[in-house]
């Protein structure tokens, strides 16, 4: 498949904004230093010969920028040696691609390496770039918009807050665009420091290597609304306490099922590792806040424990550790980077083979980016080089589910579909 560039070239808020040199807070610190890249299809089901016009596309981003001015700057050391934004205007890269392929002859569930780097910027290694588009036409007259985002300054849910403001400008919707916050205030470490609980999800010891990763592979599996209607009634059978949430619900069911896969010995410790947002958990909750606002957290088990009980008992051990998140854990973090900012602290990364992964989008509002030519039919997102990560998202509609993706090695990946389905026959006969 051979990609045309049609062009290349930053786009700049349309009006002034504020010139200012924004320090990152320790939330920032511990985001992964990559770019966040996400794929929107959008179908041109009615054959329109204007559908997704560059001029309004840019149009809309210019004045998006305007809102969510630090994505326009670039990432820079300060004097102090601590992370900062440059709010310089410079722009986000914006491009324009033609590909002479259709929607339907490419895979996009999952996709591979190959297909996913087509749509997504080049970048050089050193790039300070923060955002960074690209719009590719099809030969079928659909679009896809990749979106590369550098976690170092926003989220996963901040980064959709203003995808969804730049769409609903596109489409002229004014009166439901709900300004960014970035008041730091809030989630500042306090002085002197309190630090009331350990962070298992996090290391300081960088000197540990991650076990050689086999060759990984993706695959897909959903989940509809009714198997999660199922799933959420065997997780609270028996159980004293509220309803599990969905996310509860499928991250126990995928452990479970990974920890039986792989065949681990009874007795082996077993960890599941995922990332909760804090903007409605901290007081005062900070709901429009544009910035790193999760915190990794993990749920731990002997894996005999895990293979042999009910899914009720996985679901509460997860539910515990998010229940755990309260202020008083998410200020207690945020001084723990504070005491700990000149040893370079990181999510751990040197997971082993009992240990799993969850990425979630669940419940952001992916498919809310209408530009005045309809939602996209399909967005994706997951990465193509992670072994034993699980990816969660909703599908589009009201009534739809949710699809994981997950990546296993071979081997393991082969094993974790039978106890899958396995699974999913013994709740859906309850």
């Amino acid at each position: 498949m051979t990609l045309e560039i049609l062009q290349s070239s930053l786009v700049i808020p349309s009006d002034d904004t504020p010139r200012e040199r924004l320090s990152l807070l320790n939330l920032d610190r511990v985001a992964v230093r990559k770019h966040n890249c996400t794929i929107y299809l959008f179908k041109n089901n009615e054959g329109d010969k204007d559908f997704f016009s560059v001029e309004v596309l840019k149009s809309a981003l210019a004045k998006a920028l305007v809102m969510f001015y630090p994505l326009a700057g670039r990432h820079i050391i300060g004097h102090d040696g601590r992370d900062q934004i440059d709010c310089n205007a410079e722009g986000v890269l914006f491009v324009v691609a033609r590909l002479e392929r259709t929607a339907d002859s490419i895979q996009f569930e999952p996709m591979s390496p190959e297909n996913r780097d087509l749509f997504f910027p080049k970048q050089p290694q050193s790039s300070s770039l923060l955002e960074m588009l690209q719009v590719t036409y099809l030969k079928c007259g659909s679009v896809v918009l990749g979106t590369s985002t550098n976690h170092i300054l926003v989220d996963g849910r901040g980064a959709a807050h203003f995808f969804q403001t730049w769409s609903r400008i596109a489409r002229g919707d004014l009166t439901s665009i709900v300004p960014p916050s970035f008041d730091r205030t809030p989630l500042r470490a306090r002085c002197p420091p309190q630090i009331n609980f350990d962070f298992p999800a996090y290391m300081t010891d960088l000197t540990e290597k991650e076990d050689k990763p086999k060759s990984c592979g993706l695959n897909l599996f959903k989940l509809s609304k009714e198997q999660i209607r199922h799933l959420k009634i065997r997780c609270n059978k028996g159980r004293n306490t509220s309803n599990v949430s969905t996310f509860v619900a499928v991250s126990a069911l995928v452990w479970k099922c990974y920890c039986k896969a792989q065949g681990l010995a009874p007795s082996t410790m077993s960890r599941l590792y995922f990332t909760a947002d804090i903007r409605n958990r901290i007081h005062p909750p900070i709901p429009a806040y544009f910035g790193n606002g999760v915190i990794r957290l993990s749920a731990s088990s002997e894996v005999s424990k895990i293979t042999s009980s009910r899914i009720g008992e996985v679901a509460g051990s997860v539910k515990a550790v998010i229940d755990g998140l309260t202020d008083d854990y998410i200020r207690s973090f945020i001084d723990y980077m504070e005491v700990m900012h000149e040893r370079k602290v990181s999510v751990i990364t040197d997971i082993t083979e009992s240990d799993l992964r969850i990425r979630t989008i669940l419940g952001m509002p992916i498919y809310d980016l209408d530009f005045g030519w309809g939602s996209p039919q399909l967005v994706s997102w997951e990465r193509c080089t992670e072994n034993r990560v699980v990816y969660l998202m909703n599908e589009p509609g009201e009534d739809a589910g949710i699809k994981a993706v997950v990546s296993l090695d071979s081997s393991t990946m082969k094993q974790f579909q039978k106890v899958f389905y396995e699974e999913l026959m013994l709740f859906a006969d309850e």
